[in-house]
């Protein structure tokens, strides 16, 4: 994999829970604010510092609230609104780049990272596609140990995975060959909805990777090898000492830690 993808593919639509609308003041996750700044807006910052020259598309979701900070984004930056859940998003989104590109944008290198990484920073996203061209994988999923996370962020709640290399999260950014997410939807949705159920995840594989993940026994190589034969993929799983790519904003108790880290 090239360290640069030429395309980013940024979701930023979701909602939050009741509690957290309630405190935060908003019901829009990427509106939340943080030390002052938006989430989205502190995620465009990042992304733009370490791609400049990246051609990203942003799903805004069921509205166009959150438009006007692209406003100042440059032209390499265009939106999109999806209704629907996460694939049909990424698949809406990925129609945008074809549209320009042709269906060579499925061979690119395709950035797909969530809204809610407060805390990640353009030299996160830039040590990670680093180590990305390194591997010369289709796809690399970033995954933190347990001890990295909690050194850091004590109060962060993560679903965790134990292995033979050590007990990790994962991340909420991914670098991936387009025509994986084009041509595997079926297998995406069954992994989408078993993403925080390890047990019910593992089972989309072989019952020996099951029996591995129940005793805690499993290697990473291991799952890379299952997974990559359910793609027909080389996919890999990249161990990364950065938690801020790990500790997302997705209930009220990460709001709490969040602004406890960077402020209101």
């Amino acid at each position: 994999m090239n360290s640069s993808p030429a395309n980013v593919l940024l979701l930023a639509g979701g909602g939050v829970p009741p509690d957290l609308a309630a405190e935060s003041g908003v019901n829009k996750r990427c509106l939340i604010v943080l030390g002052g700044k938006t989430v989205l807006g502190r995620m465009l910052e990042a992304l733009l510092a370490a791609l400049p020259q990246a051609r990203m598309v942003v799903n805004l979701g069921p509205d166009e609230r959150g438009v006007e900070l692209l406003a100042s984004c440059g032209p390499l930056v265009s939106h999109y609104c999806c209704r629907g859940g996460l694939l049909e998003a990424i698949s809406e989104g990925m129609a945008q780049f074809v549209s320009e590109q042709g269906d060579g944008f499925h061979d690119e290198n395709l950035l797909l990272a969530n809204v809610d990484l407060p805390l990640v920073r353009h030299e996160h996203i830039g040590e990670f596609l680093r180590q990305c061209a390194e591997l010369g994988a289709d796809g690399v999923w970033p995954v933190v140990e347990r001890t990295a996370v909690q050194a850091q962020f004590p109060g962060s709640k993560r679903t965790y995975i134990r292995t033979r290399q050590g007990t990790f999260t994962g991340g909420n950014i991914f670098l991936i060959k387009p025509r994986l997410l084009r041509d595997h939807r079926q297998l995406l949705e069954k992994l989408y909805q078993s993403r925080k159920k390890p047990l019910a995840l593992a089972s989309a594989f072989s019952s020996r990777i099951v029996m591995r993940v129940l005793a805690g026994t499993v290697s990473l190589p291991e799952i890379e090898q299952e997974f990559s034969q359910r793609f027909n993929a080389r996919l890999r799983f990249l161990p990364f000492a950065h938690p801020e790519v790990a500790v997302d904003l997705d209930k009220l108790s990460d709001y709490r830690l969040l602004r406890a880290v960077l402020g209101s």
